[in-house]
């Protein structure tokens, strides 16, 4: 986990956001990537429902509009997580690197749609720490 965390833009988030399931400790690799695969999904599904609730509240027509991009870059994440475990039980590691690369692209354009002051900064860079993590495992297990 040490070895693919340092890897990534911040180390000490993916080591944390590994760190929430205690499987992860002792987990092989495929296995450490489905554990990741997971949390991001969690993670995703989580911060959509939450944007949504910004959508049907907010007033202002420009930020909700904004809100309404974010949730559809959100939508666009949760494909990718969704295809990420059948990837990974195929052995398709390409697909996979390629699955995380457009997770972690959708949640960069969600944060770049308030010129990086979203109310979901936090969210976007754990998807997309984690979506790099579990990339790196899939370039990993291609060798």
């Amino acid at each position: 986990m040490d070895d693919i965390c340092r890897q990534t833009k911040n180390p000490s988030l993916c080591v944390a956001a590994m760190n929430t399931d205690p499987r992860s400790r002792t987990a092989a690799l495929p296995q450490l990537a489905q554990i990741t695969v997971d949390t991001a999904e969690y993670t995703a599904g989580q911060t959509k429902i939450r944007i949504h609730g910004f959508v049907m509240s907010e007033k202002n027509p420009r930020k909700q509009k904004m809100y309404s991009q974010c949730e559809d870059f959100y939508v666009d994440a949760l494909a990718a997580l969704n295809i990420a475990p059948e990837d990974l039980k195929k052995r398709r590691y390409v697909d996979l690197d390629m699955q995380m690369g457009l997770a972690r692209r959708a949640v960069d354009r969600c944060e770049a749609a308030f010129m990086h002051e979203s109310p979901f900064r936090k969210d976007n860079e754990l998807v997309g720490i984690l979506a790099d993590a579990v990339a790196i495992m899939a370039r990993t297990l291609s060798r």
